[in-house]
């Protein structure tokens, strides 16, 4: 008995079928584990900043992030209120924008909010936006941790 190609060729198309299947999973599953992995460091980073700042004078944050672009009062205090705005970065020959058809490209944010009792004193904060530190450990978002006057 000789072999049918078309039994051979409809195989090979089911096999290819469920291993690209397959592959789309894992890339899936990769694709949210990392993203979950990043917003994790980015919560711890942006977290030790926050902290950093509790029980030191809110004048001390004025003077090493510029004075804040809002301020509002609560029941417990006055929040303070500082808001980054982060270009957002392509690089160069990465798309239509070579031909001229590029949308104009949305900025990120980042908001960080640090609360203060009535006599000052930073009792806690918050911060959000999508362009939040990912670690404090250098650069700009080292420099937002509260540095002792020397």
């Amino acid at each position: 008995m000789s072999a049918n190609p078309a039994r051979f060729a409809y195989a090979a198309r089911t096999g290819a079928r469920r291993l690209t299947r397959a592959a789309v999973l894992c890339a899936a599953t990769l694709g949210a584990t990392l993203a979950a992995a990043c917003a994790g460091i980015g919560t711890g980073a942006m977290q030790d900043v926050i902290d950093s700042w509790k029980n030191i004078s809110v004048e001390e944050a004025k003077r090493q992030w510029g004075p804040p672009q809002a301020v509002q009062a609560l029941p417990a205090g006055t929040a303070y209120v500082w808001t980054d705005s982060v270009p957002a970065a392509r690089p160069p020959g990465s798309g239509p924008r070579d031909a001229g058809m590029e949308r104009t490209p949305v900025p990120g944010q980042c908001q960080r909010k640090l609360v203060a009792d009535p006599n000052g004193i930073v009792t806690g904060g918050e911060w959000r936006g999508d362009a939040c530190c990912i670690t404090a450990l250098a650069g700009r978002c080292a420099a937002l941790k509260y540095r002792a006057r020397r």
